[in-house]
């Protein structure tokens, strides 16, 4: 009687798991759906677990659209129970899902965090060109009639005890037919004699200039011993030739020179000077300090 009760028991039972179709499938026949490749796969037994949790992710709203152009479907590793490794285009896709579905999973929300770093700057204002006044030197021809702005810095013997034997300052003529140039004349017996003139500048720093001035020496022995020489901020920049000392009749001359400026301001100076004995007369003229090309 027991054998019995079991048998029926267990009839039912398998009569009961034939008869019962699929979930997914259920709700597929509902829905009218075409049962292609991709939805057999879906509601195979074997694959519906994986078809569900794959399409509750697949069709799920998103606040930000994204294109998908391919999808590939891959089994778990154990490759009993997920869907076999396809590709399907996406249409077929999502209509198998909302086939298999029985409601639209809830929105997905995308949030994008952007971070924006701010970084503090210092203002800067950029610098100045530097462009110096024209001319540079000024009263280089001396054709006002007096020194400045140049000025007689240094007298060697001093004045006033010397006056007699030295005479210098702006006086005629000039060079090429001009009126005035600078000219000191030495009667000193002494065994130094030297004058100096110079003025300040206005420069741009790190740029080259060329000096360049007329001058002449007489002298009455034709000796190696004096000299014109031009400094700017106390460096030699141009000295004459030994040379260039001659009896008269006067031969004006040129000399030339360069410099960098290291500043704005540049001091120029030019000294006359003679050693061992005396007669002997300089001049200058037409000093000039411009911009170097090339």
């Amino acid at each position: 009687m027991l054998v019995a009760t079991s048998l029926i028991a267990l009839s039912g039972l398998l009569s009961q798991t034939i008869a019962a179709p699929n979930a997914i499938g259920e709700r597929a026949l509902q829905n009218n759906c075409n049962r292609d490749n991709v939805f057999r796969a879906f509601v195979d037994p074997r694959y519906s677990a994986s078809a569900s949790a794959f399409c509750s992710t697949y069709i799920r709203p998103t606040v930000k659209a994204t294109t998908t152009l391919k999808t590939t479907v891959t089994p778990a590793a154990n490759g009993k129970r997920d869907l076999p490794v396809t590709t399907y285009p996406p249409s077929r896709l999502s209509s198998a899902c909302s086939c298999i579905l029985t409601a639209t999973p809830s929105p997905t929300t995308i949030v994008t965090t952007v971070i924006a770093t701010v970084s503090a700057t210092t203002a800067t204002t950029p610098p100045t060109a530097c462009s110096a006044a024209t001319p540079i030197v000024k009263n280089g021809d001396f054709e006002s009639g007096s020194l400045a702005p140049w000025a007689l810095t240094q007298v060697i013997p001093p004045l006033p005890d010397y006056a007699q034997y030295l005479t210098l300052g702006v006086s005629s003529p000039g060079f090429g037919g001009s009126k005035y140039a600078f000219r000191a004349n030495d009667q000193v017996a002494s065994s130094y004699v030297e004058i100096d003139i110079e003025q300040s500048l206005a420069v741009c720093a790190g740029t080259k200039y060329n000096f360049a001035a007329k001058f002449y020496i007489t002298d009455a022995r034709d000796g190696p011993q004096t000299f014109v020489e031009a400094f700017v901020d106390n460096t030699l920049i141009a000295i004459n030739k030994a040379s260039d000392a001659v009896g008269p009749p006067i031969v004006w001359k040129t000399l030339t020179g360069s410099f960098t400026a290291t500043s704005n301001k540049a001091q120029l100076r030019i000294a006359f000077i003679a050693t061992d004995y005396l007669g002997v007369e300089w001049a200058v003229d037409n000093v000039v300090v411009t911009p170097a090309t090339g």
